[in-house]
């Protein structure tokens, strides 16, 4: 698979800036570095108690394909509200964090994955976007002590798979000038022209070669292993995945699920739908704790 990169210094450049930039408008954090087998994850930290002043098990964010912690931005505020949020940008992505080894399939993800919630002294409530949720289930599978619980929001071939058009128009990422139009069609429409996420993505689509291998589809025996609760929430207007299918078979396999369709919501329903989301993740990381 090799290592991804950026294509050269002046694109790493150009994406530091527009990331640093994205960075600014976030709560304040502490940031940090811990190596695992594959490369040097950065990791942020947010808040430290709940609002009452009680600590709360941690939670950690996976955000989806070149979105990096910034994405979390309309969700951070209320989530540090209530207790610890650690957030990290994925290895092989375009980020702060720094490929060292071939990244090869589901099992190295999961892997280095198990490396930083051990580091952060783990188990933590999972919460993943998109292919991070992919991931965040992928590291609930094949290393479950380290997972209390398991959120999936609008997962990215985990429940259901990938809707043909979006595996058709993903192809036309790497094109000059047809980044956007990648980014219209998974979201449902155009981002806010001032959004400092928008040139992040755009510019860790078009300036960083990814050597990832694509992810694999969970099967019926992963989804039946989940021991720890799990909420999914799907987009029912969601332009990746197909939120009645992953719906059933989430409900058909996982133990303890909770499963909801949002009719109205695209795939980018953690931002477009981030006071809703905040508060069914603070309902459900209570019930968890219990």
């Amino acid at each position: 698979m090799g290592i991804g990169g950026f294509v050269d210094e002046a694109a790493r450049t150009r994406h530091r800036s527009a990331l640093d930039a994205a960075m600014a408008v976030l709560p304040p954090h502490a940031s940090h570095d811990v190596p695992t087998v594959f490369g040097i994850v950065r990791v942020h930290r947010f808040g430290g108690h709940h609002s009452d002043g009680g600590p709360g098990r941690p939670v950690l964010l996976l955000p989806g394909r070149l979105g990096t912690t910034a994405m979390w931005a309309p969700n951070l505020p209320a989530l540090v509200a209530r207790r610890p949020v650690w957030a990290l940008d994925p290895l092989g992505e375009p980020g702060a964090s720094e490929q060292t080894a071939p990244i090869t399939g589901d099992a190295d993800q999961a892997a280095w994955l198990a490396e930083v919630v051990g580091a952060l002294g783990g188990p933590l409530h999972v919460v993943g976007a998109s292919l991070g949720a992919r991931w965040g289930l992928e590291l609930a599978v094949r290393h479950p002590a380290g997972v209390a619980s398991l959120a999936l929001l609008e997962p990215a071939h985990t429940l259901s798979r990938l809707r043909p058009g979006f595996v058709a128009t993903s192809l036309l990422a790497a094109v000059p000038g047809l980044h956007g139009l990648v980014l219209r069609h998974a979201g449902g429409g155009s981002p806010p022209a001032d959004d400092p996420l928008t040139p992040v993505l755009v510019l860790g689509g078009t300036a960083y070669r990814l050597r990832l291998a694509p992810p694999g589809y969970p099967s019926d025996a992963a989804l039946r292993s989940l021991g720890m609760p799990v909420l999914a929430l799907l987009g029912g207007r969601s332009t990746v995945g197909h939120a009645a299918r992953g719906a059933r078979r989430a409900r058909a396999l996982i133990a303890d699920v909770e499963v909801e369709v949002w009719p109205e919501a695209t795939h980018a329903l953690p931002s477009s739908h981030a006071e809703r989301v905040d508060e069914r993740l603070a309902a459900f990381h209570a019930r968890a704790d219990r």
